[in-house]
């Protein structure tokens, strides 16, 4: 793909999640971006966690399987960065997962990547930032053939309860379907 394709790639999705977008890309500064850096710090230790899945997205479907399980949170560059390990029992057996979270000080956003041990490697980052304690992060994934739009949320509820969800939408951003939710609980020492 050109570079001029790749540039009206990014404005298409960028007003496909309502960003605007000026003629040229714009310069960041250090000073103009917010210190984002420690958004994940209440995640850090353990969690028991319950899940709740949508079986067939974008199908109109209302069948969810619920599974619950464990993630063990480690900070690593002193919180720019953290490892999340996901082990649970979903109604097929076993479910494992990891999801590294990194964080670019020049633009201030985090980068969110997912991978399974039969993946054996990162899927496509999710992109984004925290605004009033919610983390929101988006990307663009192939799903039955198209391409759709997929949010990742997290933010906490009290100091020892949390909440995360996926969602997809299929029509550039205008809805979504929440088809993943998982609850944390902070299980202390």
């Amino acid at each position: 793909m050109t570079r001029l394709g790749k540039y009206a790639l990014g404005l298409a999705f960028g007003a496909a999640l309502g960003i605007g977008a000026t003629a040229a890309p714009a310069q960041t500064t250090q000073s103009a971006v917010r210190d984002g850096s420690h958004d994940f710090d209440y995640w850090f230790g353990n969690w028991k966690e319950h899940s709740r899945r949508l079986l067939h997205p974008l199908t109109g479907s209302k069948d969810w399987v619920e599974m619950g399980g464990g993630s063990v949170v480690t900070r690593i560059w002193g919180g720019r960065a953290n490892l999340v390990e996901f082990k649970g029992e979903g109604p097929n057996g076993p479910v494992e997962l990891i999801s590294l979270r990194t964080y670019n000080p020049a633009t201030g956003q985090w980068s969110v990547n997912f991978a399974t041990p039969g993946g054996g490697q990162l899927g496509v980052p999710a992109a984004g930032t925290f605004k009033n304690g919610r983390g929101d992060f988006y990307d663009q994934e192939p799903f039955n053939g198209r391409m759709i739009l997929v949010r990742f949320s997290v933010w906490p509820m009290t100091p020892d309860r949390m909440q995360s969800e996926q969602a997809f939408s299929d029509d550039g951003g205008k809805t979504w379907e929440i088809n993943w939710i998982n609850q944390y609980t902070r299980i202390r020492p």
